[in-house]
């Protein structure tokens, strides 16, 4: 297709979206309409049509639209059994009731139309890439724009900002990320008419835990972060629900009554027969990708050019290495964030999780938990997402046989591990009137990067795997206070949080040091662990830029806390809250938030966000990424819902 014709598509996309949204304002500041839900007897049809645009505003003087994101939802409730009976009319032995739901989401982000010219010179690594001067450091873009990457010719290209924008994807890759088309959700309830067991079966979303925004027992269903990076919230404009990936499962629940003092006893459990999926990643030149471009694929400093991957047969046909020869895949037939060296069947990827539930005499509601699944390394964790052959002379011919073969001997891993966890919640209406939260879990063999397994691809030092053992917990309250002065028809709502994440037997050390020491030396030194954010690349050397700063902690803690209320019959919600992390530096993520509904089926969301690092422009590589994937990010979102 030509330029002309592919501009002159776009034109009238660009158009149509423009005709869409100036519908979807005229139809939701029209005249007044009744509810809009659709019921026909046991059938309940709804949805909603939402437009969300993105002003980000990394300081006072810069201000980049990122998103245009406008989403539909079309929902199905169907009681298609009642009372044991179907259609009216046929009785179904064995089942009491049963209830079937749908969900449907369709996506359209105009921003990879319109392409427009926002860009982040600096990724999460700051400054770290080396100048046009001996000491000298610079952003990754000034490296690309003034140092310029190796070409096929012996010299050097000078990359621009087009080359690395939005407008550098190709017209096939904003095809992809521009739209979503999901069956979100598709399953039955079932209630058994014998005995107290209740089935859920299909596409679903399992919630357990007492947590809210950082994720713990919440870990059922992985996360997709390529809308915007965990940051749908505050609730209740988003949350969660739209952020996880759903996947087909079974769900049981079996109520045991009472057992002695303890009411409401049930065990619930589920099955995921082969559905599993990784955390969903996406990186720059994407606005919400992680904060630093594929550290596989990207033209600059990927692993796949340049080092032993000039021995790949495979050669570069376009952009910017054009004419080089690259690696173009992991071992195993792995990708990174997409696969790994397993097969989506219940036999290869099968996931389990179990938990009981009761409540005490005195008012404890609790549940003990057990998981085995699947690692995602979505809460937080540094964790280690990619694992390369460790260094003997069994691997160095076997990694030498794979550069021959186009490809890196390294691998994407999501092992099992197995997990247990207490939640519970308390009400205090005598003292304190105050419900009271808590949850904690174990995990048992999570991968982590240690500087002391050297690997064949030590030059830079990348290192190899050791499984540590993690505790995590949070602690809250939740209570509705009465302040007059702000509101004298209702009470203000405080939630408060704090979490800790404890690596059990970390070794202590300074990766910065510990990597300059000599392959053969570092591996009688003992164990460093480092994390995934600031490892070298085939440009970053540890010996001449800054790497391994990445430090894991024995601890980490973060903290937050929120405040809403209702004004004019509940119409108006405005919100307000900060999230902080005290261990690196106190970085934090600050908000504030006002939904007004408009009327029944019309509201309006109006939300900002503030990433604030007290100590500049320095990366700080915390865990929750407020110091490091967020920093410059804070934005301005406007969001207009019409229910139907």
């Amino acid at each position: 297709m030509s330029r002309e014709k592919e501009g002159d598509m776009s034109n009238r996309r660009s158009r149509l979206v423009i005709c869409c949204l100036l519908a979807v304002t005229g139809v939701a500041f029209g005249p007044r309409r009744a509810a809009a839900t659709q019921k026909w007897g046991p059938v309940q049809l709804s949805g909603n049509l939402q437009t969300q645009n993105l002003i980000r505003h990394p300081n006072e003087s810069t201000f980049e639209f990122i998103q245009n994101r406008n989403t539909a939802h079309i929902r199905l409730d169907y009681d298609w059994l009642q009372g044991g009976v179907f259609y009216n009319k046929y009785n179904i032995p064995f089942l009491e009731s049963s209830h079937l739901f749908m969900l449907w989401r369709g996506v359209y982000d105009s921003i990879y139309d319109t392409t427009p010219g926002f860009f982040e010179k600096e990724d999460a690594h700051g400054k770290a890439y080396p100048g046009l001067k001996p000491g000298q450091f610079v952003s990754f873009f000034d490296y690309a724009n003034k140092v310029g990457i190796p070409n096929a010719t012996g010299s050097r290209t000078i990359l621009t900002k087009k080359d690395l924008s939005i407008s550098a994807l190709s017209h096939g890759q904003r095809e992809i990320f521009k739209f979503d088309n999901q069956l979100r959700e598709a399953y039955a309830d079932i209630k058994f008419r014998t005995i107290p067991l209740t089935l859920r079966a299909g596409r679903q979303q399992i919630v357990w835990g007492e947590s809210d925004n950082f994720r713990m027992l919440d870990r059922v269903n992985t996360l997709d972060t390529t809308w915007h990076f965990v940051q749908e919230l505050p609730p209740p404009a988003f949350g969660w629900d739209e952020i996880r990936r759903p996947f087909w499962m079974f769900k049981f629940l079996y109520d045991l009554g009472n057992i002695g003092s303890l009411s409401q006893n049930f065990l619930e459990w589920y099955w995921n027969p082969g559905d599993w999926r990784p955390v969903k990643i996406a990186f720059e030149p994407r606005p919400w990708g992680a904060k630093l471009y594929n550290p596989l694929t990207n033209v600059v400093d990927g692993a796949f050019y340049g080092g032993p991957c000039l021995a790949s047969p495979f050669v570069v046909t376009e952009g910017p290495r054009k004419g080089q020869h690259a690696c173009t895949g992991l071992m195993n037939g792995t990708k990174l964030y997409e696969h790994g060296n397993y097969t989506r069947d219940p036999f290869d990827n099968s996931q389990f999780g179990i938990r009981y539930h009761a409540i005490a005499p005195f008012g404890l509601e609790f549940t003990l938990n057990y998981l085995y699944q699947r690692w995602a390394g979505d809460d937080g964790t540094p964790s280690a997402p990619v694992r390369i052959l460790e260094k003997n002379n069994q691997n160095n011919a076997l990694a030498l046989r794979l550069f021959q073969k186009g490809i890196l001997p390294a691998e994407y891993i999501a092992p099992y591990v197995h997990t247990v966890g207490f939640a519970a919640n308390y009400s205090d209406e005598t003292y304190t009137q105050t419900v009271f939260r808590t949850e904690t879990v174990y995990d048992f063999g999570i991968p982590f990067f240690d500087l002391g397994r050297v690997t064949v691809l030590d030059v830079p030092a990348i290192p190899g795997i050791t499984n540590k053992n993690m505790w995590k917990g949070m602690i809250a309250f939740d209570r509705p206070t009465w302040i007059r002065r702000l509101n004298k028809k209702s009470t203000v709502f405080f939630s408060g949080q704090f979490f800790w994440h404890y690596l059990v037997n970390n070794p202590s050390c300074q990766p910065q040091v510990f990597a300059t020491i000599p392959p053969t030396a570092r591996a009688h030194a003992g164990s460093c662990l480092v994390g995934p954010f600031d490892l070298p690349s085939i440009v970053r050397i540890p010996t001449t830029t800054p790497t391994f700063r990445d430090k894991v902690r024995d601890w980490e803690t973060i903290a937050s806390l929120a405040a809403f209320s209702f004004y004019r019959g509940g119409s108006i919600l405005p919100l307000t809250g900060f999230a902080i992390d005290p261990t690196n530096h106190y970085v934090m993520e600050a908000f504030w938030m006002l939904e007004y509904v408009v009327r029944d089926d019309v509201s309006f969301n109006i939300v900002q966000r503030y990433f604030i690092n007290p100590t500049g422009k320095d990366p700080i590589f915390s865990p929750w990424g407020f110091g490091s994937l967020s920093t410059g990010r804070s934005e301005t979102s406007l969001r207009l819902t019409l229910q139907f």
